[in-house]
């Protein structure tokens, strides 16, 4: 997964990163097509011969000279052999190596490097923490669009918070974004859509999906929510559990149990959500997601 995160961070060079499928990729940029040629080029002049580097690759000799000349790409198995061969990342495809970094790749020090410009903390502790992970496979049972979410009241018990949230695809990678209730604040506070706004990533393990909501300043609260695939009648749906991040606080929960709906592809339906009251009492909540969402005695 962080070839594929390296691939969105260049999304302005890159507009789509199915390496697999050319009629979906197009051409590559001739700018990524430069930085990886000269970069392989010095990683290879570090160990002498490019046929012994060829042969230790398994890589035929002329595909090789392919890549050094700036002619052609690795797929995604392929660049991460360079890389674990070398003993460096795939920024490789975007950023030119420095003298210092070269000279750490030489020494098997690479990971002491300096971050490349323009890369935050979040993608490099993404990258670090999912090597070859992929966990952005494609589903039905999540597709994009703008979902009513429904789960238990964390501070007001008997209570149910109704909220809207917008999923949708970036690169490859699946994301998440929603707003608080305002009445989450205090009432003389001054508060922004930004403060109320949180954004998060979908991921696809093995079960289910598992999204992470990162929160705005103030709270910058994290939250963990794992759903999977319910039917109720005829129509699909997604039912699960979220925790929120954050210490204990006097009866008030950091476990709830959730429910997620698409909402139809018509602007009247998802205006009409968004102007009912986020906090529902749970005598008012519809039959068909109160089963999904009302208390349980599952602790943690």
């Amino acid at each position: 997964m962080l070839f594929h995160f390296l691939h969105l961070m260049v999304e302005s060079d890159i507009q789509t990163f199915d390496f697999i499928s050319k009629e979906r990729l197009g051409p590559i940029p001739m700018s990524v097509l430069l930085v990886f040629g000269s970069n392989l080029r010095k990683l290879t002049a570090l160990r002498g011969s490019q046929t012994a580097v060829a042969n230790d690759l398994d890589i035929s000799r002329v595909q090789f000279q392919r890549y050094l000349r700036s002619e052609s790409f690795p797929k995604p198995n392929m660049l991460k052999r360079i890389c674990d061969y070398f003993g460096v990342d795939a920024r490789i495809l975007t950023d030119p190596l420095s003298e210092e970094q070269l000279q750490l790749a030489k020494a098997g020090q690479y990971e002491a490097k300096i971050p490349a410009a323009g890369t935050t903390v979040m993608q490099q502790a993404i990258s670090y923490c999912a090597i070859d992970q992929n966990y952005f496979e494609p589903s039905q049972e999540l597709r994009d669009g703008i979902y009513s979410a429904w789960r238990g009241s964390y501070s007001r018990p008997g209570c149910a918070v109704r909220q809207m949230v917008q999923i949708k695809t970036l690169g490859l990678a699946r994301v998440v974004n929603g707003f608080d209730p305002r009445e989450l604040y205090p009432e003389h506070m001054k508060v922004t859509g930004r403060m109320r706004e949180f954004r998060g990533v979908v991921l696809r393990p093995e079960v289910g999906f598992v999204i992470l909501y990162f929160h705005a300043d103030p709270s910058r609260y994290v939250s963990m929510e794992h759903l999977e695939h319910v039917m109720v009648g005829h129509t699909p749906a997604l039912a699960g559990t979220i925790f929120l991040g954050r210490g204990a606080h006097a009866k008030q929960r950091r476990m709830a149990r959730t429910f997620m709906s698409r909402l139809p592809d018509d602007w009247s339906v998802v205006m009409q959500v968004a102007r009912r009251p986020m906090f529902v009492d749970m005598a008012d909540v519809p039959a068909s997601v109160l089963p999904f969402i009302e208390p349980s005695p599952e602790t943690f």
